[in-house]
Parts: structure tokens; C-alpha cells; sequence
């Protein structure tokens, strides 16, 4: 029995995946676990497995094809099965097969494309002279939805001829960039943009047949200088949006228009924790440790203050009804990627020591950069943070991530002066801006957060204990 590979939902925040990479070819026998493919979701490249054994059938879906989640991506099933009712029902290539001829003998290796081809068109006469001796155009005659001028179905992905159908786009103007010549969403979605940018244009005169004035000699004029751009120089560059890009997009937009934002912001002396810190990664160093950063003091900062302040480490629930008060404490750490920004869990943060969660971090941010996370990696933060000190930013806001109700923005340590018994001297701050949502935390409620902070940082002993 055939059996359907839907593309799986494989991070909380997934709408849609892109398959990267086949890892088996159609006609190769699969067993339970073996890994099909590679797909790319909005936070990481991540296998797709198998879970039963038989012979990949069908690829449906080609490389580079982004497809919602539950939609048919692959058919496993014994060999030389017929599984055109399977692809069919679900949108296969998005063009329905024709009627087979139950008397005829079917070729189990067939491609299922080849067994929709449609019968050749027969060619167009050629055109008459009219009247006045000129060869005249015919009209042509219009083309069935989905195939070329030949006659011949194109191929494309199904999230492509959604979208060409969207924007009334004839797939058979649109280059194909997939597996032989195939047509993905990024091809319909670049010859949009390219109609959208095209200026309109501009009828040319009819020829007239009176005849042309003798040319008349034109004064000297000198010519002036031209300014314009060149004709292969283009106006701007057009970049596909990632899922990564997108998921940002959706998700930020929801919590900055879904959550009301407020900011408080408080200015830290970090001498202390400076001189701290310098001790601690002596001995680091002479035990083989990894060494401590000063981010690993903020996060541990955090995860002790959260045990004080439960609604800061809380989540709305407006479709339950609820406002969960997390009992663990799970800090994630933004760390920018080319493609965004991810999020890796340091989980029960509160419990681990500055040198196991100076490691962890390390080591989670750097599987981040790869794209090489698990999905309980990057899922459940109950808390955030976010730090730009590193690239001279002084002092920022962060927009929360949900379902949290607060992320804390730190900004750099500097240098400046301040004022002590009376006296200007030579200090170290640093400014952190904690963003909270005002349905669960109220002003009172963050600025006590932020004060618990400020104490375990000017008095960073208390971490050690």
C-alpha cells in the first residue's frame, strides 16, 4: 500500500518548509529511519526520516520547493504501484492527468509528468500574404492553463502555480530555475517583481506615407553632459525571503502590534563584576575551563531575579484565558545568523554555574550559526535576552519574543565618569532596557525585576553562592 510524506511540522513556529536536498533518489528501496531529505525550516536545516520501509515511488515536490505544512512532498510503496491517484488527490504537479485507456499496458518506471503529457498540437499554418502583399499574423489560438505554446505541460511546483494564479502570471512566461527547468515559488514571485518594476510602454506613431522634409543642416550646438545611468545597471537588487526571514517578520509584527510595549532602563556599575570576572578566568584557565563572559554573568543575573519576579517570567495565554507563571527558568539568547536571528535555550538557567553556562552557550551558539539546532534547542524560552554591547551600541530596545512577556536589551560597557564621596572619578557602566508587556507585567513589577538584576551585578559574589 502506497503510503503519503507530508512535509512534518518540525518547530513550533514552522508554517512551511523548503526542501534543500533529495538524499534518496525515486526507485530506491528506503527502510524505518533512513533520511530522505533535507528541509529547511524557519530556524534550521533538519532530516527528513522515514518511518515505514518500501520504495520511494514519487518525488512530488522538487529542490528548492517551499510547501505548507501536511502538504504531500514524497509516496513510498511497493514497487510498480500505481499511486496517480494518490498525486493526484493531492495536487501532484498541479495539473490533472488525463483518462487512461484501461486496455492499454502501463510501464510501472514510467514518470507520472510523462504519463500527463497531453497529444501533440497540430502546427499552425503558415501566414498569409494580405492585401497589400504583407505577410499578415494570425491570431493565435489560446493555450490550455499550465502547458506551453506546444502544447506541453510545464512543470512547477504547486506553491508556484498557487501563486502565478494569485497574480494572474501565465506559467509559460516564467524561467524555471528547479531540477530541469522546473518552476518554483522564487521564479513566479521574481517575474512579478520584475512586471511590477517594468515601466509601461509607450505606443510607437504609425508610419506615415507621406513623404519625409529634405533634412535640414542643424546649428552647431555643443552637447551636454549625460547623466544618465547606464542601460545594464540595475536600479536595485531582488533577494528572496528565507523562511527564517519570514517567520521574523510574522512573529515580531504580531508581538510589537499584539503586546503593548514598555521600556525601563537603569545604568549598572560593572567595576565589581569586572574584577570578578578576571579572577574567575585565571582559574578557568589554569583548569581547562571555558573561559567566562561577561554575557554569562547577565544570564545568570536573570535566572536568579525571575525566581523573585514569576510574572516577568510568565506568558499571555489570551486563548485560554490564562497568564502561565513558569515554575523553570529557560533564557534564550539571541544570536544573529546570516539568514536572522535565532534563539538557543539555556534551560533551568538558574540552576547551572557561570562555567557550564559559559559552555553551553558557546557551544549552543555556535550549532546556531551552522544551523544545525534540534528543535528542544530553540523551543520553550520563558525569558530573553538580547545583546548589541559587542557592537558598540549603547543602548537599545528589544522587541518581546512571545509567547514571553519580557526581554532584556544590554547595551556596551564604557567608560565615563562618576561621582563618588563627593568626587568625579573613572567608572564602568553598562545600560540595559528591559522591554515588557504591560498585560502581564506592570511598571512596579518590571522595575523591581530590574533592580533584583542591578544588586547581582554591583555585588556579583552573590551569583557564586
Amino acid at each position: 500500500m502506497a503510503i503519503p510524506i507530508e512535509m512534518p511540522k518540525l518547530s513550533d513556529t514552522m508554517e512551511e518548509g523548503v526542501l534543500s536536498a533529495w538524499l534518496v533518489d525515486e526507485g530506491e528501496e528506503v527502510s524505518a529511519g533512513d533520511v530522505l531529505a533535507q528541509v529547511e525550516t524557519d530556524k534550521a536545516t533538519m532530516d527528513l526520516e522515514a518511518f515505514d520501509e518500501g520504495v520511494l515511488l514519487k518525488q512530488v515536490i522538487g529542490e528548492g520547493d517551499a510547501v505548507p505544512i501536511g502538504e504531500l512532498i514524497a509516496v513510498i510503496g511497493e514497487a510498480g504501484e500505481d499511486i496517480s491517484d494518490l498525486v493526484d488527490d493531492a495536487g501532484g504537479d498541479g495539473a490533472a492527468e488525463p483518462e487512461a485507456d484501461p486496455d492499454a499496458e502501463v510501464d510501472p518506471d514510467a514518470d507520472a509528468e510523462d504519463a500527463s503529457a497531453e497529444p501533440e498540437v497540430e502546427p499552425e499554418p503558415a501566414p498569409e500574404p494580405s492585401g497589400d502583399g504583407q505577410l499578415s499574423e494570425r491570431t493565435p489560438e489560446p493555450v490550455p492553463a499550465g502547458t506551453d505554446a506546444e502544447g506541453r505541460r510545464i512543470k512547477a511546483s504547486p506553491l508556484a502555480r498557487r501563486i502565478a494564479q494569485e497574480h494572474d502570471v501565465e506559467l509559460a512566461q516564467v524561467d524555471g530555475s528547479g531540477p530541469e527547468g522546473r518552476i518554483v515559488r522564487r521564479d513566479v514571485e521574481t517575474h512579478v517583481e520584475k512586471q511590477e518594476a517594468a515601466p509601461e510602454s509607450t505606443p510607437e506613431p504609425e508610419p506615415t506615407t507621406e513623404p519625409e522634409p529634405a533634412p535640414q543642416p542643424e546649428p552647431s550646438v555643443p552637447e551636454a553632459p549625460s547623466y544618465a545611468m547606464p542601460d545594464e545597471e540595475a536600479a536595485y537588487e531582488s533577494e528572496g525571503i528565507t523562511q527564517m526571514r519570514e517567520t521574523i517578520a510574522r512573529r515580531l509584527a504580531e508581538s510589537k502590534y499584539s503586546a503593548p510595549h514598555y521600556y525601563l532602563t537603569v545604568d549598572i556599575d560593572v567595576e565589581r563584576a569586572i574584577e570578578v570576572r578576571e579572577d574567575l578566568n585565571e582559574l578557568a584557565e589554569e583548569q581547562g575551563r571555558a573561559k567566562i563572559s561577561f554575557n554569562d554573568f547577565i544570564t545568570k543575573a536573570c535566572a536568579l531575579s525571575l525566581h523573585d519576579h514569576p510574572y516577568v517570567n510568565a506568558a499571555y495565554r489570551p486563548d485560554e484565558g490564562e497568564i502561565h507563571k513558569h515554575n523553570r527558568v529557560h533564557i534564550g539568547i539571541a544570536v544573529a545568523i546570516d539568514e536572522g536571528l535565532i534563539t538557543p535555550v539555556i534551560r533551568d538557567a538558574d540552576r547551572k554555574g557561570l562555567s557550564e553556562l559559559a559552555r553551553e552557550t558557546r557551544a549552543l551558539a555556535e550549532r546556531a550559526r551552522d544551523r544545525d539546532l534540534e528543535p528542544e534547542e530553540f523551543e520553550g524560552a520563558t525569558f530573553t535576552t538580547s545583546n548589541l554591547g559587542m557592537f558598540g551600541i549603547e543602548e537599545f530596545t528589544a522587541i518581546i519574543n512571545p509567547p514571553n512577556s519580557a526581554i532584556l536589551a544590554i547595551g556596551e560597557i564604557r567608560d565615563t565618569p562618576v561621582v563618588e564621596d563627593g568626587e568625579v572619578v573613572p567608572g564602568k557602566r553598562m545600560k540595559v532596557t528591559l522591554s515588557c508587556d504591560h498585560r502581564v507585567v506592570d511598571g512596579a513589577k518590571g522595575a523591581h525585576f530590574l533592580d533584583t538584576v542591578k544588586s547581582y551585578l554591583e555585588e556579583p559574589m552573590n551569583l557564586l553562592l
